[in-house]
């Protein structure tokens, strides 16, 4: 059984951040952690108690979790984490790591902030409180966008939200107009930003606002969904899904509980 609690960060990080919020998962019914699917974002995750693996991998205490292609977590009897997700993109502004090292991987806390984050760890392992964990972790949060935050970096915040919010309406043309830049060059510094090509971004989005709705509605009848999203038909939707899933549509939502994901209704 999963449970899952949502915190609204603070004004000043609700720009970067979507939401923190709380996992605790225990094993009465079988069941395991949900799959981590392809997303657009990135998130920061801080084990409590125990740690768990992804497909054989032993995680740190904590970790980014930046998704691309899908990937599983191991059978644990009992688990909880606290998850910071990051929106699109904007994790860029709390590091000097580039995205490009970041895609699929599961970096620690403390290679990526080197000794502040080890000192984090510690000081959360001294923390019970869920939202003093939370409020401890914002204050380091802060003062990592305080120290990596370029604002010659920030234009291309506008250019992923338009993106992922207009995946179905935009071209990659018409973004690169609205930058001034030309094809090319956009495509190489959009590469550059967030570590994947416009086109690969707009075909995450569409899959996971696609996976989301149908996953958030509890709908099996996923068509009308896939081709309000602009697949083209059924055969393309399900290509496109079993290439980001390695399942068809029908086995992933007929297999999985449609309450079983990491998704969540947008805070308003």
């Amino acid at each position: 059984m999963i449970t899952k609690r949502t915190y609204r960060p603070t004004s000043y990080l609700s720009k970067y951040i979507d939401r923190f919020y709380i996992v605790e998962h225990s094993n009465n019914n079988n069941s395991g952690l949900p799959p981590i699917l392809p997303g657009t974002g990135l998130e920061l995750l801080f084990h409590i108690n125990e740690t768990v693996s992804v497909d054989s991998q032993p995680l740190e205490k904590g970790h980014i979790v930046c998704p691309r292609t899908i990937s599983y977590f191991d059978h644990i009897d009992n688990a909880a984490f606290i998850a910071v997700r990051f929106k699109s993109g904007a994790f860029r502004h709390f590091t000097s790591i580039p995205f490009s090292e970041l895609n699929n991987t599961y970096i620690s806390v403390q290679d990526i902030w080197g000794n502040r984050g080890k000192e984090l760890l510690c000081k959360l392992e001294h923390i019970l409180a869920i939202p003093s964990k939370i409020k401890e972790i914002e204050k380091f949060l802060l003062h990592a966008f305080n120290t990596y935050h370029q604002t010659k970096n920030d234009k291309w915040d506008t250019v992923i939200h338009d993106l992922y919010y207009h995946f179905n309406e935009m071209t990659i043309k018409e973004a690169s107009d609205k930058t001034k830049i030309g094809l090319r060059q956009f495509e190489r510094t959009f590469k550059d930003q967030f570590g994947i090509t416009p086109k690969i971004f707009q075909k995450i989005t569409r899959f996971q606002d696609t996976t989301k709705k149908i996953l958030l509605n509890k709908n099996t009848s996923y068509l009308h969904e896939a081709l309000e999203n602009g697949y083209y038909d059924q055969s393309h939707f399900i290509k496109e899904f079993k290439y980001f899933s390695n399942k068809t549509p029908a086995k992933y939502f007929s297999e999985n509980e449609l309450d079983n994901h990491f998704y969540y209704k947008s805070i308003k």
